[in-house]
């Protein structure tokens, strides 16, 4: 199954110093990389905010050469719609939820769930915030955010 980074993989792996081995080591059959068109814009974002050096700049540039960006289209606006109304508890297609509460997700996450439903991907990321969707709209990988930090 091919890979979806979230932002916050993408945004860890651009603050690493050892960018091509821990692509191995979340990668190791090495599939295919996509990111959604909105981790683009939250990742662009907060490297802009934070005023990243050239050096970074340049080590995440040469990462995002690889990785596959999928724009949001009309395509993907059921998927979006069933994956909130299913995180709301909402969805009338279904009648049972193995989750109490509604799971608040941000728009870009929608976006971002979406994209990896529709086009059966894995969703790699270092939050819990997909959790919930595993199994049932996506396969969701979740690291540990330290594995960026070791050395």
């Amino acid at each position: 199954m091919n890979l979806l980074f979230d932002t916050n993989i993408l945004l860890n792996l651009g603050k690493a110093a050892r960018i091509k081995e821990l692509i191995k080591i979340i990668n190791p059959d090495s599939k295919k990389i996509f990111a959604s068109v909105a981790t683009m814009g939250e990742l662009k974002s907060l490297i802009f905010q934070n005023n990243w050096g050239a050096s970074r700049l340049q080590s995440l540039d040469e990462l995002l050469e690889d990785i596959v960006v999928v724009d949001i289209n009309e395509n993907m606006v059921g998927t979006y719609v069933e994956i909130d109304a299913y995180s709301q508890r909402r969805n009338p297609r279904i009648a049972d939820y193995p989750f109490a509460t509604p799971r608040n997700m941000g728009k870009n996450d929608l976006w971002i769930a979406a994209t990896a439903s529709l086009l059966s991907l894995k969703l790699v990321t270092t939050d819990a915030d997909f959790n919930h969707l595993h199994q049932t709209f996506i396969d969701v990988q979740v690291l540990k955010p330290g594995l960026f930090k070791a050395n």
